[in-house]
């Protein structure tokens, strides 16, 4: 079992114990990946609740997944504990009360707690108490294994040179399609397929905005940047080399509000106007706290988050992710 996966199933496990769960039942494919380190297939689009995972801390700790076939499951997990996909609600009740230690359960936590499930638990295990646990994982999450944060920072390197291509590319002349592409088979190349978000190349009168996440191993990496076109030369110029770019500035006074203990009211208050910004958790792909001017007032930044910082002034965009307490 690779160190990162057992140190995060420990992590989720004892957090299980300290929340008095017998079982915990997982539906979101982020706090699957986490729990597990399982690789399902990437699919665009949203989907319903299902029970995907089923951690069991009364019989030895054992994990149990949705899965027909065994690609992407670790090795950890035997076979004998995946349950098939199905649409028959009576062939997956049966398949999950066949789950040691889950129809005696007292008490289950459930995360992204749906209707349907609750009054299949009633069925699956009457004697439980069901509760909501997203705030279970989400605490898990916050921060951050020195290991994960390797992972973070190749995920960012990878992000820095799919933007060194899309900026190499429009030096040479080329538009923000061509760009993108350039941008696409760098990070590729580096084993960056799936999009943590939606890659930012656009034209703002003689600016260019840039911005590229991607997943590595499950954890996002992102840079966010802003070229100067038609300068001498015709050369788009990085963002962090023209002494013109505002955002620069602006970072600066939310990165500076960004310490531990500080609420959403806080860093409003850092934000120089005419500034947009956000500032958002990372890890395995998006995670609290969001804030921003309209959201997230009482948030609280903790010690070891990682943060997701992007601010645009004026045209120029930038965006950096950053580890509480120490640098990334």
């Amino acid at each position: 079992m690779s160190s990162l996966r057992a140190a995060r199933q420990e992590r989720v496990f004892d957090a299980m114990d300290a929340a008095g769960l017998d079982v915990l039942v997982l539906g979101r494919r982020d706090s699957i990946a986490y729990a597990t380190g399982h690789q399902s297939l990437w699919t665009a689009g949203t989907r319903p609740f299902g029970a995907a995972c089923v951690l069991v801390g009364a019989t030895g700790r054992s994990t149990h997944l949705l899965s027909t076939w065994d690609a992407g499951v670790p090795p950890e997990i035997p076979f004998d504990h995946l349950y098939g996909v199905t649409w028959n609600p009576a062939v997956m009740g049966a398949a999950l009360r066949g789950i040691p230690g889950l129809p005696e359960a007292r008490r289950i936590g459930v995360d992204a707690l749906s209707p349907g499930f609750a009054r299949a638990a009633a069925r699956l295990a009457p004697d439980a108490e069901l509760v909501p646990a997203d705030d279970v994982l989400r605490d898990v999450r916050t921060v951050k294994l020195p290991v994960e944060l390797e992972g973070i920072r190749a995920a960012t390197a990878i992000a820095g040179l799919g933007f060194a291509a899309a900026v190499e590319t429009l030096e040479q002349g080329s538009g923000p399609a061509n760009a993108l592409a350039a941008a696409h088979r760098a990070m590729a190349s580096r084993g960056a397929t799936v999009p943590s978000s939606a890659p930012l190349v656009r034209r703002v009168g003689s600016l260019m905005q840039l911005d590229f996440g991607v997943l590595l191993g499950g954890y996002e990496g992102g840079l966010g940047r802003t070229t100067h076109l038609g300068l001498a030369g015709g050369k788009a110029v990085p963002s962090q080399d023209d002494p013109a770019d505002p955002s620069v500035e602006a970072q600066k006074h939310l990165l500076a509000a960004c310490r531990p203990g500080a609420t959403g009211r806080v860093l409003r208050a850092a934000v120089r106007p005419p500034s947009r910004w956000m500032v958002r958790g990372s890890g395995v792909g998006f995670e609290p706290p969001v804030i921003t001017h309209t959201v997230g007032a009482d948030a609280v930044i903790e010690n070891g988050m990682v943060l997701s910082v992007e601010v645009e002034v004026d045209g120029w965009h930038r965006r950096d992710l950053v580890h509480i307490g120490e640098p990334l």
